[in-house]
């Protein structure tokens, strides 16, 4: 990891003498391939990370003090306790953090730490997963713990989800903690199974910004409410079900006599979304590229019509997307309700494809948006680095 960046060495610095050991992290972005919102569900995802990172760079140290260059703030303190919070400011994930290692009986030392990255925040790519697991992995160096990869992924999880209060499956941070290069990572979230999934090479992401930042939150966990609600439904009437994932697609018309039509919808989409990960998992295997991009447009149509997360900006992404030569199948990725479009593309007509999205969405909203074609680095890295020896 030679490319780490000189801010963050010289930043750190700035804090502390650097007189002890020097580690760093990074911990990559994620798209969600297919799976939307099947995660919490206890369903199956797909997924894969992206050539976007967040950096944690650390000393050991008496308190925790970690400084945000994206926000220009710095935190400090020493013990979490059993306080939780519901604001999900940067610093929050980064107490979460601490208090998932508390929560574990991992005791710890203080680090005096930086963080940056550059994973567009708000734009469905996980952000916040990619800080959690950046800073998860530097705290388990430099305490010397020697932890499972699926043990630092569920605790940078519980930092989002039970610290912040988060609405959020395991998919962003096992996909950030584990995605193997060059390949997409399946999970069954249920019981936290995982597998590399080959993606093939003449085959690009492209991801594309719809400029709508995602800030309905409040929308989001009213889905995951619904999705609990039909459950409570279904075990009145008998079924033995604890999660929407078991539900099997021949039981969908039994189940809609059962639910209102709004709740229906939503364990629809999640019981069809689930077989669609399926099959595009063996169409991928199969090598039928073909048959798995129209698994993606599928998914991006009950996304918007079942689940009801899209958003305008988003449809006419995946319409531009579809109308273009060497696209091979587009859907929204992450929560939705803004956010970003992932466009799955034939490698040699990636940049060409790109411009065109970028040209004619912006002909059609006046916004130009932001483009990102990669490959899957894989995983989180971590390592020690000398801050004395030139970069």
């Amino acid at each position: 990891m030679s490319d780490v960046p000189t801010r963050l060495i010289d930043e750190l610095a700035s804090m502390t003498d650097l007189t002890g050991e020097v580690f760093v992290s990074r911990a990559p972005g994620r798209v969600e391939v297919l799976g939307n919102h099947t995660d919490y569900n206890g369903g199956l995802v797909l997924a894969a990370s992206i050539e976007r990172f967040v950096w944690a760079i650390g000393t050991p140290a008496k308190h925790v003090t970690v400084r945000s260059l994206q926000f220009g703030e710095t935190v400090t303190f020493d013990h979490i306790g059993q306080t939780r919070t519901r604001r999900a400011d940067w610093h929050d994930y980064i107490r979460g953090v601490f208090w998932a290692f508390e929560r574990r009986k991992k005791r710890f030392i203080g680090l005096t730490a930086v963080v940056d990255g550059d994973v567009p925040i708000g734009s469905g790519l996980s952000s916040s997963a990619a800080l959690e697991v950046a800073v998860a992995n530097l705290v388990a160096r430099v305490n010397r713990l020697d932890l499972h990869p699926k043990a630092i992924a569920m605790m940078a999880f519980e930092a989002e989800r039970l610290f912040c209060g988060v609405s959020c499956g395991i998919m962003d941070q096992f996909t950030s903690q584990l995605c193997a290069k060059d390949s997409l990572l399946a999970i069954e979230c249920s019981t936290m199974q995982t597998a590399d999934v080959p993606l093939n090479p003449n085959l690009s992401l492209l991801v594309v910004e719809s400029g709508v930042s995602r800030t309905a939150g409040d929308v989001l966990n009213a889905r995951r409410r619904e999705c609990d609600e039909a459950v409570k439904i279904l075990r009145e009437y008998g079924w033995q079900v604890t999660r929407l994932s078991q539900i099997r697609g021949e039981d969908i018309d039994r189940v809609d006599s059962l639910l209102p039509e709004s709740l229906s919808r939503r364990v629809r989409h999640v019981v069809t979304e689930n077989d669609r990960v399926r099959a595009g998992i063996r169409a991928l295997r199969e090598g039928r590229v073909r048959d798995f991009g129209q698994l993606m447009y599928e998914s991006h149509a009950s996304s918007r019509d079942l689940y009801e997360v899209s958003h305008p900006r988003l449809d006419l992404l995946v319409d531009i997307a579809r109308r273009q030569k060497g696209v091979v199948g587009a859907r929204l990725t992450g929560a939705g309700l803004g956010g970003s479009v992932l466009c799955l593309v034939r490698r040699a007509d990636a940049e060409t494809v790109s411009r065109n999205v970028a040209r004619e969405y912006e002909s059609e909203t006046g916004v130009l948006p932001a483009t990102l074609l990669t490959g899957v680095p894989g995983e989180v890295t971590v390592q020690s680095v000398d801050p004395f020896t030139p970069l």
